[in-house]
């Protein structure tokens, strides 16, 4: 009998422990926060937990709640006094589990639950073990006729996925009165550059926003066009740099009746448009295609095709972010349901890349938090992105935002990078790496999101960190998959001052991409020029 009772203790400890339950009534209240027989409604209040952990780590909490007041509600989440993200509760008129990641030192921890949008009801909180999914990513662009330039970028970022982090920044002003700014010299990058030693971030955001719209038509063009323009100019230029160009569109109304993007129930520059009736019914199943909302999306996608062009004939891939935060319901293009905005997208990914044959662009697809149900699926998307801002959005924080991160992984799978593809304040590095935080990379908004939601002593602590990969560390582009090696041949196979450069690849002898126009912009050196299939090592005096 001993015996056994022996095996059976050995068996017992060698059991994860059972989650702990903690139950919502027996939590520290504040601001109207109402105890409702065997639950609290949260109201305009504040919960706050004391929890145990028998080991410091990650910790899966579970928050039994339901809402029946919107399609969902947005919580803070503090852990022992800090922000550490947002809990975002779907609609459940019946008791639900919502699932999240946190933090926690060995022994007491607080774990709150605050006031965001208010009025969700809660019954309790467990806290379990929690063990990270690896991920499995997909390996190839959902393009199969992807260019090689979009595969190598894509491999670069593979390669770091979950090793480092991609530095990167939103822009707003491109322009120094008609003319392109350069990266350097542009507001935010400068910002960046001034606060860290003139490091650069290596991914740096543009939009179409002034692309098309009534604005663009009525000027025919002017200042919009100028605007366009030289986010192209500047993409071409971090791109020859070693650089990552990512594009959003902030797509103004397709019927041209206002410059508003945003639907009416939002604020700012609002706009009627209505998605469904470019549709044969109000459950969007197919496009009505002689309807004039039909005829306005396809004049606007076909016009930011011929940006897109340009950049592929320049031999430039772009992260591609189109349509974005749709889940939100604050743009047009997400004002009218899942259904609806996943007509729209797939309508965008076969215009581009059938249609146009826009070969050079990485499908980025944003998630809100809880919206699975928008997800594009995984043969159109090659990166999950969470746009994520503190509320206020003034607020400084410098958390991993973990829990963002499982989330992503817990509804979308292990198949897809994930990336801060909108952000406030930046995270700490060290954050990112005690929590193994693995975003792809980050990319604050410009302004203040750059000026003021991350201090400058923590910008240059950012830019100047191990894991922080920076303009200046970015090894450059070939634009191919294998590396640059020149076949067998005399200098004098080719010449050089007859070359087309425009049909022509040029390559340093170490195989980095050189952009030139003409044989007179090539110093002095040996190069590798490829051309028909061909390769040659040609020198240059």
């Amino acid at each position: 009998m001993k015996h056994f009772f022996f095996l059976l203790m050995l068996t017992l400890a060698s059991i994860p422990a059972f989650a702990a339950k903690y139950e919502a009534e027996s939590a520290a209240r504040t601001d109207n926060a109402t105890v409702v027989g065997t639950y609290v409604e949260m109201r305009e209040g504040n919960l706050t937990f004391t929890v145990n952990a028998s080991s410091a780590g990650m910790h899966e909490l579970i928050v039994n709640y339901k809402q029946d007041n919107d399609t969902k509600k947005e919580q803070n989440l503090v852990v022992n006094g800090a922000n550490v993200g947002i809990l975002t509760f779907p609609r459940s008129a019946t008791w639900t589990d919502l699932k999240s990641v946190v933090s926690l030192n060995t022994g007491s921890n607080t774990v709150a639950i605050t006031k965001n949008w208010g009025w969700v009801d809660i019954d309790y909180i467990e806290i379990n073990p929690y063990q990270a999914t690896p991920f499995d990513l997909d390996k190839n662009l959902v393009n199969p006729n992807a260019t090689n330039a979009a595969k190598e970028m894509f491999a670069f970022m593979q390669a770091n996925f979950q090793k480092k982090v991609i530095s990167g920044v939103m822009t707003g002003d491109v322009l120094s009165g008609n003319n392109a700014m350069t990266i350097n010299s542009q507001t935010e990058v400068s910002h960046i550059r001034s606060k860290s030693g003139n490091k650069t971030p290596a991914l740096v955001g543009f939009d179409f926003m002034h692309g098309t719209g009534k604005e663009y038509n009525d000027a025919s063009g002017g200042w919009f066009l100028n605007y366009t323009n030289a986010t192209i100019s500047m993409a071409k230029e971090l791109y020859q740099r070693g650089g990552i160009p990512a594009f959003c569109w902030h797509w103004r109304d397709p019927l041209k009746n206002t410059k508003g993007f945003y639907s009416p129930s939002s604020s700012g520059d609002v706009t009627d448009f209505n998605l469904t009736n470019a549709c044969t019914n109000t459950s969007c199943t197919a496009w009505n295609t002689s309807s004039n909302e039909y005829k306005g999306i396809i004049e606007d996608i076909d016009k930011v095709a011929d940006y897109l062009k340009e950049l592929q004939t320049a031999g430039v891939p772009v992260l591609w972010r189109p349509v974005h935060e749709a889940s939100g319901g604050w743009f047009w293009w997400g004002g009218k349901g899942a259904a609806a905005f996943k007509l729209l997208y797939n309508l965008l990914y076969d215009r581009l890349t059938t249609h146009h044959g826009l070969n050079n662009l990485i499908w980025v697809w944003n998630s809100e938090g809880a919206d699975k149900d928008w997800y594009p699926g995984d043969n159109r998307v090659d990166i999950i992105g969470r746009d994520f801002y503190y509320n206020p959005q003034s607020t400084v924080n410098y958390a991993s935002l973990i829990g963002e991160f499982e989330k992503l992984k817990n509804l979308f799978g292990t198949k897809k990078m994930l990336s801060l593809s909108e952000n406030g304040s930046v995270p700490d590095p060290d954050n990112l790496v005690s929590d193994n935080a693995g975003w792809s990379y980050f990319m604050p908004w410009y302004g203040t999101f750059v000026t003021q939601s991350t201090s400058d002593a923590m910008w240059s602590k950012i830019m100047n960190h191990d894991y922080v990969i920076t303009l200046e560390e970015m090894p450059g582009w070939t634009g191919e998959t294998t590396p640059i090696t020149a076949k067998p041949a005399h200098a004098a196979s080719i010449d050089l001052k007859t070359l087309d450069f425009s049909k022509a690849k040029v390559y340093d002898i170490h195989g980095k991409r050189i952009f030139a126009n003409n044989m007179t912009q090539l110093k002095s050196g040996v190069y590798i020029v490829k051309i028909n299939g061909m390769s040659f090592k040609v020198p240059v005096r």
